[in-house]
């Protein structure tokens, strides 16, 4: 069976929302720290890893792998591509699940589906078909040799080496690719739960504590039923308005 590493990008440089990966959820819980702790089992995933810089303010970074018990390869702030590279040599990856650590509520249900499916029909990439989850709950599954034939290749783009994966994504037709398909009641790319400014993290925020205050689980089910029933209220409301 081959090697499959699940591998979170990490840095403190955002420049929209600097460190936001270690801005708490809840508590004393960051978004990052929330993100291991929940993808440290996924079905189908040998280990999970953190691929963060060398620059010195990602030592933090490192620190709190260290503290999740999640081994961290580090390596250039902006080729992300030559960082995934270098995670697959140091985990002994066959296979790589991109995850971006900017979006706390990932799946591991979503992540195990994506990887049995992409073993099973031999796919080198595959992800969730297009408008079938929110933003923020996708998953992407690549073999290790086709990062590093692009890796390895001279006319890879800046462009390419900072998005890992597009390269594959805007030539699918060089590439053995398979996209996902999901429920009807999970088709809702309207939503968004990346955290890229302030307003979108306190959005995460009271989405957990709304899942909490319901005691439900944050799976991508439950999810999307909490942000359906959330723009039913706001319609409602904007109808009674008007």
């Amino acid at each position: 069976m081959k090697r499959c590493v699940a591998v979170i990008q990490a840095r403190m440089g955002s420049s929209r929302l600097p460190g936001k990966i270690l801005e708490p959820l809840h508590d004393d819980v960051s978004l990052l720290a929330y993100q291991c702790r929940r993808l440290r089992h996924i079905e189908g995933v040998d280990e999970l890893l953190i691929a963060t810089t060398t620059a010195r303010r990602d030592n933090v970074i490192a620190d709190l792998a260290q503290a999740e018990g999640i081994r961290v390869c580090r390596g250039s702030e902006h080729d992300v591509l030559n960082r995934f590279v270098r995670a697959a040599d140091m985990s002994l990856a066959d296979t790589l699940v991109r995850i971006t650590s900017d979006s706390p509520f990932r799946d591991p249900g979503v992540i195990a589906r994506c990887i049995a499916e992409h073993r099973a029909h031999g796919a080198e990439y595959t992800r969730p078909q297009s408008g079938h989850l929110p933003k923020g709950l996708r998953a992407e599954i690549v073999e290790t040799r086709v990062l590093r034939q692009i890796d390895s290749d001279s006319a890879t783009t800046d462009r390419e080496r900072e998005h890992v994966t597009l390269r594959i994504r805007e030539t699918p037709g060089a590439y053995r690719c398979l996209t996902v398909a999901f429920p009807d009641e999970l088709h809702h790319p309207e939503f968004d739960l990346s955290v890229d400014t302030a307003d979108e993290l306190e959005f995460v925020r009271m989405i957990h504590s709304s899942l909490e205050a319901r005691a439900w689980p944050a799976d991508i089910g439950h999810i999307c039923a909490l942000l359906a029933e959330m723009a039913q209220g706001r319609q409602q409301q904007q109808g009674i308005a008007s």
